[in-house]
């Protein structure tokens, strides 16, 4: 990282941001064509989880290479008299892992409820085996977290 003073080094932070944003954005490549599109999502011990139709292209590409990468952020605009004195102070995580299609009936069932208490607290434990085999079309992505960078602006005070 350029600006090392920026990094964010504590894993356990970099989790915390992780765990608290709404939209993650995915990104896969196949065949040297990039692609990425936002995703809910929730991490978990190293993983993050999110769901899609069975058939489109961000499940094709993960079924054609299962590297991705993965970045949240969250920001805020700081406003000045001078254009050229705007900044942002934002926090920003990336992770790089392998996203692996979750075929286990039991786990599929327990990752969709956590995605569900995500977005709407309490409501998981609606979400019944019958639930899912209505709903044949949802795949469940598990990405496993190999690697983790943050980055904050604006930088923490210097320790003396």
């Amino acid at each position: 990282m350029r600006r090392s003073d920026k990094e964010i080094t504590d894993r356990a932070v970099m989790e915390e941001i992780l765990r608290e944003q709404e939209v993650g954005r995915l990104a896969t490549s196949v065949a040297d064509v990039p692609y990425i599109v936002p995703v809910n999502f929730a991490y978990s011990a190293g993983h993050i989880v999110f769901h899609g139709a069975r058939d489109g292209l961000k499940m094709r590409n993960i079924a054609a290479n299962s590297l991705v990468c993965f970045e949240v952020d969250n920001y805020e605009k700081k406003e000045a008299e001078s254009p050229c004195d705007y900044t942002y102070k934002y926090m920003s995580v990336v992770a790089r892992g392998k996203a692996t299609p979750v075929e286990d009936p039991t786990r599929r069932l327990a990752l969709f409820r956590r995605l569900v208490d995500k977005y709407a607290p309490g409501k998981g434990k609606m979400i019944t085996e019958e639930t899912m085999a209505k709903n044949i079309n949802i795949e469940i992505i598990d990405i496993e977290v190999d690697e983790m960078t943050g980055k904050r602006s604006p930088a923490p005070p210097k320790q003396t």
